[in-house]
């Protein structure tokens, strides 16, 4: 299970350091296993607690802090001393 677990935040810290500020939600899907499509509608349904979106006429946007994606993740363990 160690081994899971270090993979898992190996990969977390690849995609913190590539997208320190807002994550990109195909990378979040990839990162999560799930498609790009169902995260959005995920995102709309405001189910998903790290990302929020806004619609300007017809298009709608996305943002995932990589900040509020990292607490999530971890429940915040990656902070604690």
């Amino acid at each position: 299970m160690k081994t899971v677990v270090d993979d898992c935040m190996e990969e977390l810290e690849k995609l913190v350091t590539s997208y320190p500020r807002w994550i990109p939600i195909t990378a979040a899907a990839e990162f999560l296993h799930v498609k790009p499509e169902a995260l959005r509608a995920s995102i709309e349904q405001r189910n998903c607690p790290f990302g929020f979106c806004w619609k300007l006429g017809d298009r709608t946007a996305y943002k995932l802090p990589t900040f509020t994606f990292v607490c999530w993740y971890t429940k915040g363990a990656c902070f604690s001393a």
